[in-house]
């Protein structure tokens, strides 16, 4: 008795499905940013990656890909890396998986431009610069002698981060910085020193009187 054995070698494919999808991820600046794609597919995908709708090429070395393109690495990220990223994935069978997901740049506070020293009058008026740079946008307050400023109608903060201090008196006089704070850090100014002084006072000079 002979018998016939015959072996069946099932395949099944699957279009790609994307298990983990990209998200919005907020980055500081000159950190690392990695965005992961995974994929299950049968037979394996072939993954893209796209910025702002445009291919980004596997010879581009602004970029680094691992795990067969599931993950794409931006190293020491700038502020030209903002944008939409998505993956593409496609192996023929059914229609491509697609995932989209944002970089924002972050940045820690920092003071491009520092307040100076500075002598004035009394009754005259005051104003001291603090540009602040970062992302969300700081706010700015100030410290006299290291305690925090009150704001009154003589004493207020511009929209810029200025100090301005209307009608200076003799209190006025001290030691001064401005502080940038956003949820990412804070930073501080050099400090700078405010003098206060008396207007000149002019005496009258007696007439000479002639003999």
């Amino acid at each position: 008795i002979f018998k016939t054995i015959f072996s069946l070698c099932l395949f099944v494919y699957l279009a790609p499905q994307i298990i983990t999808l990209l998200e919005t991820m907020d980055v500081l600046l000159d950190h690392n940013a990695t965005f992961i794609c995974e994929v299950e597919s049968r037979p394996p995908a072939d993954i893209t990656w796209t910025k702002n709708n445009q291919p980004i090429m596997y010879y581009d070395t602004r970029y680094l890909t691992r795990e067969q393109g599931q993950l794409l690495l931006i190293p020491h990220v700038r502020e030209s890396d903002n944008g939409e990223y998505c993956c593409i994935a496609r192996n023929g069978v059914g229609e491509p998986a697609k995932s989209c997901g944002a970089l924002q740049l972050k940045m820690k506070p920092q003071i491009k431009r520092h307040p100076t020293n500075v002598t004035l009058l009394i009754d005259s008026k005051a104003v001291l610069p603090c540009v602040t740079l970062g992302n969300p946008k700081p706010d700015v307050t100030w410290l006299k002698d290291d305690e925090l400023i009150k704001i009154s109608a003589r004493v207020t903060i511009l929209d810029y981060g200025a100090l301005k201090i209307n009608n200076i008196q003799k209190d006025d006089a001290g030691q001064y910085r401005c502080v940038a704070r956003n949820s990412f850090g804070l930073a501080f100014s050099k400090p700078v020193t405010i003098e206060v002084q008396a207007p000149a006072r002019i005496l009258r000079v007696p007439k000479e009187k002639r003999v």
